[in-house]
């Protein structure tokens, strides 16, 4: 085997991610210990196994915690999980990214002037689940053009044209997506405000993937299953007419993928560590694929 390997410019962590974990090591260091942290800090099994054996201890309620140091991840909470672990002994850290932070915003505004809100949205995703619990009026989550056309279609006349929408979106969808959500809406409600978007790590990622799959026939993102921002960039490689897989563990990569491929691009998810990235470089040098960067 043989042929070039195509690294995306734009790819890894993000700020927010980079913010979170900084957070995680700063409470490692100055206390009070242990450390808990509230879910994964963020989607990455690597990521998350690093810090256990650093001493982190990952819950799943806030009651779980002992006295010492609670952290948010990045995804963000509900008002009741923070009222919840407010309690005696426990120092509290929002690791929350404030992007999301600022998405939590917009909707508390927007319900409290009274807009139906539509959220753009995977349901049972930790992002989606902080939001949803910020604000008591109703939210209808939409997580494709088919869910925004039945959505539509469930609406009378009347509420088309005089009832007040807003739409918001998690920050870790397709951004082609939520463009084609936002047209939909936009085409069929008299009065909706748009503040709909991916963040703009997750675009400058997804952009970065319809690049490399100009150029290249096979197409390698590091990241988890259950990271959205990995799985959207594989998607985008995939609606590029490229062949995609979405790979955790470089030490799993089965090379006789390779068999006949000349090109292959590399990226990585938001949550992704870059010691991956170099691992699944290393095999594909072995392979006797020529790195170029894009």
């Amino acid at each position: 085997m043989s042929g070039i390997v195509y690294l995306a410019a734009r790819r890894g962590f993000c700020s927010g991610v980079e913010r979170a974990l900084r957070m995680v090591g700063e409470a490692l260091e100055r206390g009070p210990l242990p450390v808990y942290v509230l879910h994964e800090i963020v989607h990455n099994e690597h990521v998350v196994e690093q810090l256990k054996a650093r001493g982190v201890r990952f819950i799943n309620e806030p009651e779980e915690a002992g006295s010492g140091t609670l952290i948010f991840s990045a995804h963000g909470v509900s008002r009741e999980i923070e009222e919840r672990a407010r309690k005696p002994g426990i120092h509290l850290i929002d690791a929350t990214c404030p992007i999301v932070k600022s998405l939590h915003r917009k909707a508390e505004d927007f319900a409290a002037q009274g807009f139906r809100i539509l959220l753009f949205g995977k349901k049972g995703h930790r992002e989606i689940e902080g939001v949803l619990g910020r604000i008591s009026s109703e939210v209808t989550v939409l997580d494709s053009e088919k869910a925004v056309r039945e959505f539509l279609a469930s609406l009378s006349g009347e509420e088309r044209k005089n009832s007040r929408f807003a739409c918001l979106s998690q920050t870790t969808l397709n951004a082609d997506d939520v463009a084609g959500m936002r047209a939909l809406l936009a085409s069929s409600l008299a009065h909706l405000e748009i503040n709909a978007d991916v963040c703009f790590a997750t675009r400058d990622r997804q952009n970065a993937v319809k690049e490399l799959a100009e150029k290249c026939e096979f197409i390698i993102i590091v990241g988890s299953a259950g990271s959205s921002n990995s799985k959207r960039l594989c998607e985008t490689a995939a609606s590029c007419g490229a062949r995609a897989i979405l790979l955790s563990d470089p030490r799993k990569f089965d090379v006789s993928l390779l068999k006949g491929v000349t090109t292959v691009g590399v990226s990585s998810g938001a949550s992704a560590p870059e010691e991956l990235v170099s691992e699944l470089l290393e095999i594909l040098k072995r392979e006797k694929f020529e790195l170029v960067k894009s």
